[in-house]
């Protein structure tokens, strides 16, 4: 089964992120504009990411869990009590937990940043934690394997002869 493609999404933003952090405090000439293309490049690559995340479906709960995460720190700080639900609902999407009530919020918190809350933040918050309710209600595929008749006869006759 193939990897959440937000999963990966997210690991190549936090990449670049470091790698821009890294450059701006080592390079402290490239903050002046002197030689500051890698630091260009990074920062292009950060906001492609950014646009490709908030257009890219989560396929599971675990990439679900990565864009709840975002939003959590998207959110102002005036709003830390639902910063802390939003963190709480992600750790349950990272175990694979997907719980009505914890949907029902997100419904809600979508319709509510949708609405005005958080102004401009909540407005640009919001398609991520539609995406998230849509990743975190994909059914889950279990796969069965069933072992033929020849299959489950071969252990005991390997056992059989040591």
């Amino acid at each position: 089964m193939a990897i959440d493609p937000v999963v990966l999404l997210a690991e190549e933003l936090r990449i670049a992120e470091h790698a821009l952090h890294i450059a701006c405090k080592t390079d402290r000439n490239a903050l002046l504009g002197r030689s500051g293309e890698e630091i260009c490049d990074l920062t292009t690559r950060i906001k492609e990411l950014s646009t490709e995340i908030v257009e890219t479906q989560p396929t599971s709960a675990l990439g679900a869990s990565v864009l709840v995460r975002m939003a959590a720190e998207r959110l102002p700080f005036a709003y830390a009590a639902y910063t802390k639900h939003f963190y709480e609902i992600a750790g349950r999407l990272d175990e694979g937990q997907r719980v009505l009530a914890d949907l029902v919020w997100l419904r809600a918190m979508r319709t509510a940043l949708t609405g005005g809350l958080c102004g401009k933040d909540g407005v640009r918050i919001a398609p991520l934690v539609r995406l998230a309710i849509e990743g975190a209600r994909q059914p889950i595929v279990v796969y069965r394997a069933v072992a033929a008749a020849e299959d489950a006869a071969q252990p005991h006759a390997d056992a059989a002869i040591h």
